[in-house]
């Protein structure tokens, strides 16, 4: 958004999270694997193309995957990930919503 609008992207996304539809979209599983695709592929400095080519699939896949905007087989997701080189990923648990669940 433009500052002509007095609100920045950020502080968009962080109203937007008040919304509990778009809360729990935005921390959805297909969101926060889209979003590691997507940081690691940048940081390794590939385009979409070539991260398809080294996982075997396609350039249009890899834009679903990154957009949250696809069911994914574990198969792809398995093999985009050998390409990234995401080999252990360090879990982070959200205790305090998990209590809600136990109750």
């Amino acid at each position: 958004m433009s500052k002509e609008l007095g609100q920045s992207f950020k502080e968009l996304k962080k109203s937007a999270r008040d919304i509990p539809e778009v809360r729990e979209y935005l921390d959805s599983f297909s969101v926060a694997v889209g979003n590691l695709i997507f940081a690691r592929r940048r940081k390794l400095g590939i385009s979409q193309a070539e991260l398809a080519r080294l996982a075997g699939t396609t350039q249009a896949k890899i834009s679903n995957i990154e957009a949250a905007k696809q069911n994914v087989t574990i198969d792809t997701l398995n093999a985009v990930f050998s390409a990234l080189g995401l080999t252990q990923l360090i879990p982070v648990f959200n205790d305090e919503q998990a209590a809600t669940y136990s109750n």
